[in-house]
């Protein structure tokens, strides 16, 4: 009765859901698209993806001096933050605006192959996963160079990562689905997120800003989404408000995901 409240029908649930199962099953397939967007994008190119890393590198250098200077702190602290901080921020960024045009850009397979929506979203997903592969080397470089060598804590990193995915996930889900319905959507999502980047801790720590607007800026839940892989990389232990923000951020978005997955699913052909 709910459901239907909702105009999902008695079985679309299970369909969205098996539809997203059914997605993952196909790694394969969707790892290998992924790949070879890659390389498609990178073609004739001499550093292929490595393009990424050096733009990332000559950002983080630039960023980490420069607020090194306005924040008076010392470089061997804040170089690794800034530099873990915005590998990460870029990914997830990548990933939203990317998977939003995942079903767009993909219209005609949908139209002409029978397989799962999901395969789509997982291959935007996975070949932002592979540029930041790539990336990540240089927080390992700076944090080599910086005395920050891996400690037992680094094992919060697995669980970490595994909830920063989940959220961009369901995020990225979301934001598919819209757009396929609301074409204004990706261009709503690229501002959004420039806005946010300011209001999450990425170039700066919410202890350097003190008071009411270190409070006011935990309240995004992307602070501590980031906060639980971040922390561990900087041999730091994320508190338990970061586990319990990002992990009820994670289920509460999936089911936001799976409802509205359960409704739009069938409707996503046709608004393309």
């Amino acid at each position: 009765m709910q459901l239907a409240a909702l105009g999902i029908g008695e079985n679309e649930l299970e369909k969205a859901f098996q539809d997203i199962w059914d997605g993952l099953r196909a790694w394969q397939l969707w790892c290998l698209f992924g790949l070879n967007d890659v390389r498609m994008r990178y073609r004739r190119s001499t550093l292929g993806p490595f393009w990424a890393t050096l733009s990332m590198g000559i950002q983080i250098l630039i960023t980490g001096f420069v607020m090194t200077y306005l924040f008076h702190t010392t470089i061997d602290r804040y170089l690794p933050f800034i530099a873990i901080s915005l590998i990460t921020w870029s990914t997830l960024t990548g990933m939203v605006s990317d998977s939003a045009m995942a079903f767009i850009n993909s219209a005609d397979l949908i139209l002409q192959v029978k397989r799962p929506l999901s395969v789509y979203l997982y291959q935007a997903i996975w070949r932002n996963i592979i540029v930041a592969a790539h990336s990540i080397i240089i927080f390992f470089v700076v944090a080599i160079l910086f005395g920050l060598f891996p400690e037992p804590v680094y094992i919060l990193v697995v669980p970490g990562l595994a909830l920063l995915v989940a959220n961009v996930i369901w995020i990225a889900g979301v934001a598919a689905i819209l757009s396929a319905r609301f074409r204004d959507i990706p261009m709503i999502v690229t501002n959004a997120f420039t806005a946010l980047f300011w209001l999450t801790p990425i170039v700066y720590e919410p202890n350097q800003l003190g008071g009411r607007m270190a409070k006011l800026i935990m309240l995004n839940p992307l602070s501590h989404i980031i906060e639980v892989f971040r922390a561990p990389l900087l041999l730091s232990m994320p508190t338990a408000t970061n586990w319990a923000v990002a992990v009820g951020s994670a289920i509460v978005g999936w089911l936001v995901l799976l409802l509205l997955f359960a409704r739009a699913r069938m409707r996503i052909p046709y608004w393309l």
